[in-house]
């Protein structure tokens, strides 16, 4: 298990100029945080999310502050099938040309509950947002991925894929089931393109849905998407080009490898 501290400080103000990223969840928490903070650093954004209202307003406040027009795709991720996966690929073609990197970011937690008592409905939700769409869109997305030049692929995972927890079953059987595709990708792309594939496990981040999964617990208690953005950032940048094939886990201003 390898650990290094990340140069941050080197990180310029323009890293990602010219770099066109999809971030999916982008309505809220990390997403949202991602957006904003990838365009301050000269990305052009598509924004992806549920509420074309949050979007909308995320896109107002990265336009005055003055970066780069991020482009909008509002879209219902669990009601999303191979057909709209395919007609965001051929959008983000028309639009730009290009895509340099594609940020799995949307999740759920699904319904912590026995097993016994969940739903399979709710069960399906889990494994379609948290597992079936990061497929879905990096089938779609492949082909624009390997026509550009050292593209990235981030895949979103938590401790669960590690270590599954009681009440948790769907949330753990997707993240695992994540890690596992992010290995197979890597495996399969490693040797024949450019494209970087990792994982991040951003740890326990201050978002509504965890605050919603521990109620009792204070929201000071955990950490605020900002404080670990430039992680992302880094990542996405030229600078961790040499980044293939692992699963960075945030530990404070640490990261840890468990893929290699």
């Amino acid at each position: 298990m390898e650990k290094f501290e990340l140069p941050l400080c080197a990180l310029s103000s323009n890293c990602l100029a010219n770099q066109v990223i999809l971030i999916t969840g982008a309505s809220s928490g990390i997403g949202r945080t991602l957006a904003f903070h990838a365009a301050k650093h000269g990305a052009t954004t598509i924004l992806l999310g549920k509420s074309v209202k949050k979007l909308e307003s995320l896109f107002d406040e990265i336009v005055q502050a003055g970066y780069p027009e991020p482009a909008i795709h509002p879209l219902n991720l669990l009601r999303t099938e191979p057909a709209q996966a395919n007609e965001l690929a051929m959008s983000i073609h028309k639009l730009f040309g290009r895509l340099d990197a594609v940020v799995h970011n949307a999740g759920t937690f699904g319904r912590i509950t026995p097993l016994e008592h969940l739903a399979p409905d709710k069960w399906q939700e889990v494994i379609q947002l948290n597992l079936n769409i990061p497929y879905l869109l990096t089938h779609s997305l492949l082909p624009l991925l390997k026509n550009t030049p050292f593209s990235s692929i981030l895949f979103t995972v938590a401790e669960e894929a590690f270590q599954p927890k009681a009440y948790w079953s769907a949330y753990s059987a997707s993240k695992s089931g994540v890690l596992a595709l992010a290995k197979s990708l890597h495996e399969e792309l490693e040797e024949n393109t450019t494209i970087r594939v990792n994982c991040i496990h951003p740890g326990i981040v201050r978002t509504a849905s965890r605050l919603l999964a521990y109620p009792g617990i204070a929201p000071a208690c955990f950490v605020a998407p900002e404080a670990i953005i430039e992680h992302y950032i880094y990542l996405l940048s030229p600078q961790a080009q040499t980044l293939r094939g692992k699963c960075i886990t945030l530990e404070n201003t640490h990261l840890t490898s468990f893929l290699k």
